[in-house]
This record gives C-alpha cells, sequence and structure tokens, in this order.
C-alpha cells in the first residue's frame, strides 16, 4: 500500500481543512499532500508529522512535530480550528449544533419559568382566597355594625 493509499485510509478527511479531495505525492517524495489545501506529510508507523502547509495561523505550532494518529483525528476537539474548503457543509453542522444547544438550554430556561410562573399563580390565587375571606369577614362586620347602629338609632329615638 502506498502512502497516498495509506493517508486516505487513515484520513478519508484532511485532518487540516477537512476536505475529501483526497491527497497525493508531494514534490519531496515521499511526503503526501492534500489536493485541497496542500498541507504535506510524513507517515510513520503510528503517527505522522506536518511538514507544511498554507494555513499557517491554525497550524504552524503543529509543523514539524510528530503526533499520533489520534492526536490529528480529535484536532479540533482540542480546540484547533480547521480551515474550511470551498462547499463545506462543516460549518453549517457546526452552527446547526450550536443552534440545538441553544434551542435545549432555552427550553430549559422555559420549563423553569413556566414553573415559576404556575408558583406565582398559586400564591396568587391563594392571597386571592385569603383576601375574599377578608372582605366577607369585613362585610359581615360592618352589617353587624349597621345593624347595631340601626338599634342605637331606634334606643336614641324612643328617648327622645
Amino acid at each position: 500500500m502506498s502512502q497516498v493509499e495509506r493517508m486516505q485510509n487513515l484520513f478519508p478527511r484532511c485532518p487540516i481543512c477537512d476536505s475529501i479531495k483526497g491527497y497525493k505525492f508531494s514534490a519531496f517524495y515521499p511526503l503526501v499532500a492534500c489536493k485541497s489545501c496542500k498541507s504535506e506529510w510524513a507517515l510513520y508507523e503510528n503517527e505522522m508529522e506536518l511538514k507544511a502547509t498554507s494555513d499557517t495561523d491554525s497550524a504552524r505550532d503543529l509543523l514539524n512535530k510528530k503526533y499520533s494518529f489520534n492526536f490529528w483525528r480529535e484536532l479540533e476537539e482540542q480546540g484547533k480550528p480547521k480551515p474550511q474548503p470551498i462547499g463545506s457543509t462543516r460549518p453549517l453542522v457546526h452552527t446547526l449544533r450550536s443552534f440545538q444547544g441553544q434551542i435545549k438550554k432555552l427550553r430549559s430556561e422555559k420549563a423553569n419559568l413556566q414553573a415559576e410562573i404556575e408558583k406565582l399563580r398559586k400564591v396568587g390565587e391563594e392571597q386571592t382566597r385569603v383576601m375574599a375571606e377578608e372582605i366577607r369577614a369585613l362585610e359581615e362586620e360592618v352589617a353587624t355594625l349597621k345593624k347595631e347602629s340601626e338599634s342605637l338609632k331606634e334606643s336614641v329615638g324612643s328617648l327622645a
């Protein structure tokens, strides 16, 4: 199996640009180059080394160091952003995942707010019930006072 075939089997997508265009031999044989971003790789038994890349901003600190295959597979998870090839849907997938996370968070907040509203509704109902009882008690007291007042008026009228 050639180095190009081996690289294609190990990394169907370029670890730097995420392209699926594949690989070819570099001008510096036996290095392998990505057909999309032109990043050049040296493959070893269980690791590989980035020898050159056009993406010097995000991959500069990775140049000329051997890393395991797993390292390159997990590159994005370690916070190294990959430039996106033209036509790649990867940014859309990340945006979609971000939106899904935000939606999940908003749904949780909505549920919490609905629970809080329900608590406040119950408190409001209880306060309304208590106030209604207090109003009834006051109305009864007013009615009693009116009767007493009428009775006093009659007593005063009979005295005069």
